[in-house]
């Protein structure tokens, strides 16, 4: 029985090894993609089918959208999008035959939404780029004489260019999914264990090595979306993921502090401290052994550390929380790590693939309410109409299918950093191209052939060499040249045509700074407020929910935050990235990112720590705690920074770390001295503890982040640039 880490060798790959070449996944994927150009138009002109260039379009927005692997279920889904797509399109027509204002305004909301799905979608979006896109090209320019003919042969020509897509990538140099999930499990596994030695290590090296864990976490969740022909089920892949999260969360906590005074002498207070560590490295290690040569793995049995309480209870509050928080999370590390073990162990086995999955929190397919997508298809919205007025004042080439495209392609250009101006200046350098072409090559094609050699040529220029994310803006000029059975080549027509296709673009440069402001600093100042603001709604929800005063408004919000928090934190990421410091000589591009890294593990901890609120809100040590708490709290400080403060705005109090610990072991001291621990159980103390420790670590990310952004005044990030 197949497993899914085993590897297939194709029958390039055998040729390729006896010819001591192979090709790079980017020059198979521009072949592919050219190849299905090139189908896309020879095949109905062959046939003398009308509208072929509209399955060359759709050929190119399914590779312009990055897919790489393909199966005959992403075909048929994005069949079934087009279909839907056409009968909604065709229906409205129906409803609306004599009345084009009314049709454009249903078609205008109705095409807002697959739009809005394109960019909440963590999938392959195609699918509802092609409902989108079939909706408006089944209109024919308000023409009411053989309507829904015409339409037909749009949804039938998108449906062929899917088709020939699908049937390209399935057969030539098919994507092996199994093999990419093997490769990420076994590089993230690694990192794993290269962690877990590393996690006394200095303060640069553990975040390196975080900064590795959390991108190889985000390959392997992407890795899992497509490995629907392995041996076990989604849940059961589901399952394993959630294993490797929870591994990651406890390595982050043993990890995210520095070295304490107690940590050479551990086995002091804990006397199997050293097996318990040394089971985690075997285990860690045949984990990556399983992954890479399919090695069984010698599970340990559960084990118990051995606290010496007295001893313990000589050190500080800060310290006994840190110490028993230590040993907690590698005795449940530990514990992840063998159900993890079991279940590879399983898919090794010759026996049926079979383990029991946990009850594990939903996978999110879609990401709703995030404000930029809501934004942005209220853009598409707008451009939707801009682009109609357009049509209809001014009737260029090529009709109503101006609107479609300045539509369609609003999505790459909005809340991204595809900047339109850039998009014009690769259009142009296109126009260039193909003038050449339309002059002195498509003149002196005389043989079927030919005419699919320079298809092949001008479309593998365009996913070869020019950037991924401008490559469809570059292939428009091959649209340009209007290639059908009958040519009429008429160089006024042309340039008209260009001239359309310039005059939709800068509809785009346009809408790109209005009605919302897409500059990178503006767009990382607003993410930074939110990201704080998400953090204190999480945590403003354990504090009200261990005070007893949750409402639903409350909890809302928290839910919203934690939803949209990493988001948002990946967004920030994207724009400091985008931000040109040479307008803000004071702003060094290391630090900002650096602040941004920052941010993501302090987003981390905050999640951790908002689940365990919620999860042991009601033990009563901790709502003892909370009960006696008089210092302000750390959701209170946020708040202040999701307005936009600075440091500098703050009270001294939030500034000064030494005095923030001394304040809050005084406190803890004065809270936990009246306690007699005697009339609580074990599991009660250690999550108490657990608790102060997590909030300690919480605490110390923000002062990270505090010193960073003081260092970088990012108050000039508000200032204009002019």
């Amino acid at each position: 029985m197949q497993t899914v880490i085993e590897k297939k060798c194709t029958l390039w790959e055998s040729f390729s090894g006896i010819l001591l070449f192979s090709l790079s996944d980017k020059l198979k994927f521009s072949i592919k993609a050219s190849l299905s150009m090139a189908l896309a138009y020879l095949i109905p002109l062959s046939q003398g089918w009308s509208q072929a260039s509209t399955a060359a379009i759709t050929v190119m927005l399914i590779a312009a959208m990055g897919s790489v692997s393909e199966s005959v279920l992403k075909g048929a889904m994005r069949a079934l999008g087009t279909i839907i797509g056409a009968i909604i399109g065709m229906t409205l027509i129906a409803y609306f035959p004599q009345d084009r204002m009314l049709f454009l305004i249903s078609l205008s909301i109705i095409v807002a939404i697959p739009l809005y799905l394109v960019r909440a979608y963590k999938g392959d979006p195609s699918i509802f780029m092609l409902t989108a896109m079939t909706m408006m090209m089944v209109f024919k320019n308000g023409e009411v004489d053989d309507v829904f003919i015409y339409g037909l042969d749009k949804t039938y020509m998108t449906i062929f260019g899917i088709m020939v897509y699908m049937v390209v990538g399935v057969f030539l140099w098919p994507i092996n999914v199994e093999d990419t999930t093997s490769d990420n499990a076994l590089k993230l596994s690694e990192v794993q264990l290269q962690l877990f030695l590393d996690r006394n290590a200095s303060k640069e090296e553990r975040e390196k090595s975080l900064a590795l864990l959390f991108e190889n976490e985000s390959s392997l969740e992407q890795s899992t979306m497509d490995t629907g022909t392995a041996s076990i089920d989604m849940k059961q892949w589901h399952s394993m993921i959630y294993n490797y999260k929870n591994i990651n969360g406890y390595l982050t906590l043993l990890s995210m502090h520095d070295r304490e005074e107690y940590t050479d002498s551990l086995e002091t207070y804990i006397p199997n401290y050293k097996i318990l560590e040394n089971e985690i490295s075997l285990l860690f290690k045949g984990i990556s052994l399983a992954w890479g040569d399919q090695q069984e793995i010698t599970i340990p049995e559960e084990i118990k550390p051995e606290y010496q309480t007295e001893m313990i209870k000589d050190l500080s509050h800060l310290d006994r929380a840190s110490l028993i928080t230590t040993i907690q999370d590698m005795q449940k590390l530990h514990e992840e790590l063998r159900t993890l073990a079991r279940k590879l162990n399983r898919i090794h086995s010759p026996l049926p693939t079979f383990f029991d999955s946990e009850v594990i929190p939903e996978n999110r397919r879609f990401l709703w309410g995030d404000i930029e997508h809501l934004k942005g298809a209220l853009v598409t919205f707008i451009i939707f109409w801009a682009a109609t007025f357009f049509w209809i004042q001014i009737n260029p080439p090529g009709g109503f299918m101006i609107v479609a495209l300045a539509t369609g392609l609003s999505v790459l250009t909005t809340f991204t950093p595809i900047k339109p101006s850039m998009l014009i200046v690769v259009f142009t350098f296109s126009f260039i191209f193909a003038t050449f072409m339309y002059i002195v090559v498509l003149p002196n094609l005389h043989y079927g052939w030919e005419l699919g050699l320079f298809i092949f040529v001008y479309s593998f220029i365009s996913f070869h060499l020019i950037n991924p994310k401008m490559t469809i803006f570059f292939l428009l000029g091959l649209f340009t040249l209007g290639i059908a059975n009958t040519m009429y080549y008429d160089f006024g027509i042309f340039l008209l045509v260009l001239l359309t296709f310039y005059l939709f673009l800068m509809l785009l440069h346009i809408f790109y700074y209005i009605p919302f402001s897409t500059r990178p600093e503006h767009l990382f100042i607003e993410m930074k407020n939110r990201f704080f603001r998400c953090t204190q709604m999480m945590l403003e929800r354990g504090r009200k929910g261990q005070e007893g005063q949750e409402s639903w408004l409350v909890n809302l919000f928290a839910k919203y935050s934690e939803i949209h928090l990493m988001s948002t934190v990946k967004k920030m990421q994207l724009w400091a990235n985008d931000v040109d410091t040479t307008y803000f000589d004071t702003i060094d591009k290391e630090k900002l990112l650096a602040f941004t890294k920052e941010a993501e593990k302090f987003a981390y901890l905050v999640e951790l720590l908002y689940h365990r609120d919620l999860m042991r809100k009601n033990n009563p040590l901790i709502q003892i705690l909370i009960k006696n708490y008089t210092l302000p709290y750390l959701s209170d400080l946020l708040g202040e920074y999701a307005k936009g403060k600075e440091l500098k705005d703050v009270d001294t109090f939030w500034k000064d770390k030494q005095q923030i610990v001394h304040v809050v072991e005084e406190s803890l001291s004065k809270v936990l001295e009246n306690i007699d621990f005697e009339l609580y159980s074990r599991k009660d103390i250690a999550e108490l503890y657990e608790n102060i420790s997590l909030r300690k670590n919480v605490w110390l990310s923000l002062f990270h982040s505090q010193e960073l952004m003081e260092e970088l005044n990012l108050s000039v990030l508000k200032q204009s640039r002019f």
